[in-house]
């Protein structure tokens, strides 16, 4: 079978190679991948700044169809359409892991960065912590848009799990990119008010959001203020950081409210210089949330279930996995919301009737 495989360090050691189709062990499932999300991780990855057990083939996020099984699979059989938490193989004892933080236990080992990933026509994942893919994902299109269910449900933890939200609330997120988009359905999913942060450059991202819940988009820090204290005279209850950029961050201090919340999602990639006593000053709560839980996934399914969530706007560029360098590159100049790459042989099975990009792809 094909796989996106780094046998080395160096990003020249990055390529498609023929490699075995993997056989499933006890209590886990051989799954055809449908489409492998591209996260800024896996291009960490490739760079060598983020640790790799190499060789491994790349890749974390993705949605796919069960076509093996073996031993006690939780109810899974040939034929599901399936999803998997990517820190999918860990102590499963530990504190962590009894409470479903499986990735945060020590011992964890990932998809794409321990373990072959997802960017292949197979992989093999654990029963025990993957997930059926909601029944009203009908077309082919709905189910494409699962490959970014992995980004949501790191978001979900942090909007339903880490942070408490009034109804009512004043939120500003700060970056209109995907995870900021996402943020700004589940906070309103919670009830809060959203005020949605960009630059002049990001009208169409800033448009989208109106059109899936967003109170208020603006594209200045002059803006954002003005809208924030307008509504909210003392400040935002809750900021949240959404790009990993150190301006996102000021702006994002300079509307918050004494004793307000801030979410941290963007992962800023180096050491960041930060006055503290803003902080200390307003007694804010600092939250950085950057993973997922078994019970986030959850809840991300029944939201998605229920149409409270969408993720389909944002798979704005589809590739067979031989062009993965042109979707990797896409992703790397933040060209695109989200790059998923598809097996070749599948690829070239689709239709133009099945797929139709969204409006979004427009401010590539």
């Amino acid at each position: 079978m094909k796989a996106l495989v780094k046998s080395a360090l160096g990003a020249q050691n990055v390529e498609l190679l023929d490699i075995p189709e993997p056989t499933p062990g006890n209590g886990e499932l051989k799954v055809r991948v449908l489409a492998a999300g591209i996260c800024g991780s896996d291009i960490h990855a490739i760079y060598d700044k983020r640790e790799t057990v190499l060789p491994v083939t790349l890749g974390h996020e993705y949605v796919g169809q069960v076509v093996e099984t073996c031993g006690d699979t939780c109810g899974f059989q040939v034929g599901d359409w399936v999803l998997t938490i990517p820190a999918c193989y860990n102590c499963g004892t530990c504190e962590l892991c009894r409470a479903g933080l499986v990735t945060l236990c020590k011992s964890h080992r990932s998809l794409g960065f321990h373990i072959n990933g997802t960017m292949a026509d197979y992989l093999v994942v654990p029963a025990r912590y993957s997930f059926h893919v909601p029944d009203t994902a009908i077309s082919l299109q709905e189910k494409i848009s699962y490959a970014l269910a992995e980004p949501l449900a790191c978001i979900i933890r942090g909007v339903y799990e880490k942070v408490d939200v009034t109804p009512g609330d004043t939120v500003v997120v700060s970056g209109p990119g995907i995870m900021g988009q996402f943020a700004v359905q589940a906070f309103k999913a919670r009830g809060a008010y959203v005020i949605l942060s960009g630059l002049p450059q990001d009208e169409e991202k800033l448009r989208l959001a109106k059109t899936l819940g967003a109170d208020e988009t603006v594209a200045s820090l002059e803006a954002l203020k003005k809208a924030v204290f307008s509504r909210s005279p003392g400040g935002a209850n809750i900021t949240c950081e959404a790009t990993g950029l150190i301006p996102s961050l000021e702006s994002c201090m300079q509307v918050i409210r004494p004793l307000g919340t801030h979410l941290q999602i963007g992962m800023f990639g180096g050491k960041v210089p930060c006055r503290l006593d803003d902080l200390f000053n307003r007694e804010v709560l600092y939250v950085p949330s950057n993973s997922s839980s078994l019970s986030a996934w959850k809840t991300m399914l029944a939201l998605l279930a229920q149409g409270t969530l969408t993720m389909g706007p944002f798979v704005s560029l589809m590739l067979p996995l031989s062009r993965w360098k042109e979707g990797f590159d896409a992703a790397a100049r933040k060209a695109v919301y989200k790059a998923v790459l598809i097996p070749d042989a599948l690829f070239s099975e689709i239709s133009p009737d099945d797929i139709r990009l969204p409006k979004a792809t427009s401010f590539l």
